[in-house]
């Protein structure tokens, strides 16, 4: 019965762990190239129960009588890279990356992974995201100059007719090795591919986020019912250990 408490009190921690999970899809619902989380659970491994003083047919004591568990758990956060939606801004500015891949910037913690194509010109020429983080190209920082210029869908940026650099684009073999570092930048754990899987730059449009708010809604609301159901099963353990107590191991 004690264990029905346990388990019910580590599924209640488990959905409002998802909660957090949601609300910050929902959050970033508007927020440019921003990728949803998918929260993975799992439950906690399993602890066999032994008759400690029966014999076991097979021979000797500790007879095995079933399998239980004490929960669940986070597993892990998966983070859902699916293309989002394109809108046009007509701003030079703004570059779209279609395709399994990543801009570089430049940070003052090394390099930086992003797919929010909203960059800025700097006071000095440079291309650059909304936190001062140089956009880097195959030569390094990218110099514009000013705004008029422009980018093909293979990354090659011309100030008129003068070529100037090519926006470098990196991918990797496995996107679950990226990590979230905050203003919409990754970290990876392992070095980007050699080759670069296929993509097209697309100049005056911005990704938009994946999160779908309905499926976020209708996750929010299977959530509820699942932390409501446990925490009646809680308040159900509690009563009957209560009465257990007070009523029936009552001497008379």
């Amino acid at each position: 019965m004690v264990r029905g408490l346990y388990i019910a009190g580590t599924g209640m921690m488990l959905q409002r762990r998802r909660m957090e999970t949601i609300t910050n899809n929902v959050a970033n619902a508007d927020t440019i190239g921003f990728k949803k989380e998918h929260f993975v659970s799992h439950s906690f491994d399993e602890v066999l129960t032994r008759r400690i003083n029966d014999y076991s047919p097979r021979g000797g004591l500790n007879q095995i009588v079933g399998p239980l568990n004490l929960g669940t758990q986070l597993d892990y956060l998966y983070i859902d890279f699916d293309q989002g939606s394109l809108e046009a801004t007509d701003m030079s500015t703004d570059l779209a990356l279609v395709g399994d891949g990543f801009f570089v910037v430049q940070t003052a913690d090394g390099e930086r992974y992003t797919k929010t194509g909203h960059f800025y010109l700097s006071s000095t020429g440079y291309l650059m995201d909304s936190e001062a983080n140089l956009l880097l190209g195959e030569n390094g920082p990218i110099y514009v100059g000013n705004l008029d210029f422009t980018v093909d869908q293979n990354g090659r940026v011309f100030s008129g007719q003068n070529y100037i650099d090519t926006i470098r684009v990196v991918s990797f073999a496995d996107n679950t090795t990226l990590r979230r570092q905050g203003s919409n930048l990754f970290f990876a754990t392992v070095p980007p591919e050699a080759q670069t899987n296929p993509y097209n730059i697309m100049q005056g449009f911005l990704e938009g986020s994946n999160v779908d708010i309905a499926r976020e809604m209708v996750d929010m609301l299977a959530m509820y019912r699942t932390y409501e159901t446990n925490q009646r099963i809680v308040t159900m353990i509690d009563e009957t250990v209560g009465r257990a107590v007070n009523e029936i191991g009552r001497i008379r």
